[in-house]
């Protein structure tokens, strides 16, 4: 692999975020692993515990699958940051940074929408019909709750990753099975996942289109990752564009 090819500069700033990811599915999986043991322990119909149970049941084997894809994301970046097994670094301006932003977001601004919404049909799927066999009224708090974090998550919180993206990392790591830009950083090297195709998209805004395929709870789903191209990194594309797998 071509490891200098396309990098502004043989310098890297970048530093792996997904250790920071990892810990933060480390601590929930602890967390929820002990709620269910103590509830399970003291069980008593007339408390919290029930509903802690089923919580419990539902996070922590996403919480394990997570700290696994984690921890193969960091193995692959470790190469990728340490070691120079990339396709293409890139650095950019202040100004191609927020071009790049304002763009995401107007591409973006209907997904979270859609997602909170896919979300909140199947927690409501799953918590009614328990909160009526268990006639738990707080279980109806719970998932009101839940449902309020999904539209946080899908309206307001892109809103706050925006402003502080705007002054976070200006880097992108092209790799054969993954892609991160900035601190976010999309693979496809897991079972059920694939690469799909990657475009040089000049309408509009002029950027590369990378799209794959995956599997989550919601069944089978494509993604488009949408990479900045440094001005002086275009003539590159073709080159690069015949690297992923």
């Amino acid at each position: 692999m071509a490891n200098s090819k396309g990098r502004n500069d043989n310098e890297l700033h970048i530093k792996n975020p997904q250790r920071t990811v990892l810990r933060i599915w480390l601590f929930i999986l602890v967390l929820f692993t002990l709620l269910l043991v103590k509830s399970f322990v003291s069980f008593d119909i007339n408390s919290l515990d029930g509903m802690i149970i089923v919580t419990s049941l539902m996070i922590i084997p996403t919480s394990l699958f997570f700290v696994w894809t984690t921890s193969k994301n960091i193995k692959n970046l470790d190469e990728a940051i340490d070691r120079g097994k990339m396709i293409a670094h890139w650095r950019y301006s202040e100004k191609e940074w927020v071009a790049y932003l304002d763009f995401e977001r107007s591409y973006r601004k209907n997904l979270g929408t859609m997602i909170a919404a896919l979300l909140t049909v199947f927690t409501v799927v799953i918590f009614v019909p328990f909160a009526i066999v268990v006639q738990e009224f707080f279980m109806i708090i719970v998932m009101l709750g839940l449902v309020g974090m999904y539209w946080f998550m899908g309206l307001i919180l892109p809103r706050i990753m925006f402003q502080i993206r705007k002054r976070g990392v200006r880097e992108v790591l092209l790799l054969e099975k993954g892609v991160m830009v900035g601190k976010q950083f999309h693979t496809w090297d897991f079972p059920l996942s694939k690469f799909k195709k990657a475009t040089h998209v000049k309408e509009d805004y002029e950027h590369l289109e990378v799209v794959y395929d995956f599997v989550d709870r919601t069944g089978p789903r494509t993604y488009a990752v949408n990479v900045p191209i440094p001005q002086n990194n275009m003539n590159e594309i073709g080159e690069i564009i015949g690297k992923f797998k």
